[in-house]
């Protein structure tokens, strides 16, 4: 098992830099703007399917284990907690701490289903070719955990792409800063 440089923990933390780019999903019209609900579209939301809700993804996650797995059947680890995660509504930030002070990459995300996220790479101090690149997460919570493990893409990475067929990250609740 090898260890991760710091500036790749970015990458592996939000990993859709590190993911084959796949066509971005559209933000829902709710999601792009706060908007007024009447009470009668609200009774007939309550009675229709919902969709999924990021509701416990929102706040502060530092990385407690970061695992990848590449093509060749070899994995790297890391556990330093160096990464964090910070989930507002429609965006979140990787931070990773290096030697030389911080690497940050943020992304757009959704819930897409149940236990399901896209994330787009928005901005990076660190991988800005990979901007606009979208991966899914599959991921759970329980309790003050979180657990999130990539969607592999439908289709191989042409080269000279850089994609990890997985990547699984285990993250405790934290205050955010």
């Amino acid at each position: 098992m090898t260890r991760f440089t710091p500036s790749l923990l970015v990458c592996l933390v939000g990993a859709a830099s590190c993911a084959h780019a796949v066509q971005a999903p559209q933000v829902p019209q709710a999601l792009q703007a706060p908007q007024a609900v009447s009470a009668a579209s609200a009774a007939s939301a309550a009675s229709s399917e919902s969709a999924p809700s990021a509701a416990g993804l929102l706040g502060c996650w530092r990385a407690t284990k970061i695992v990848l797995y590449v093509q060749d059947g070899t994995q790297a680890e890391d556990t330093s907690g160096r990464c964090t995660l910070q989930f507002k509504q429609t965006l979140f930030e990787s931070t990773c701490k290096t030697s030389t002070g911080s690497s940050t990459t943020a992304y757009r995300y959704q819930v897409v289903r149940p236990q399901v996220y896209a994330a787009t790479m928005a901005s990076s101090t660190f991988k800005t070719d990979m901007i606009g690149s979208t991966r899914e997460y599959e991921y759970r919570i329980d309790g003050d955990r979180l657990r999130t493990v990539s969607v592999p893409p439908a289709k191989p990475p042409e080269p000279p792409a850089v994609a990890a067929p997985r990547v699984e990250t285990e993250a405790a609740r934290t205050p955010c800063p």
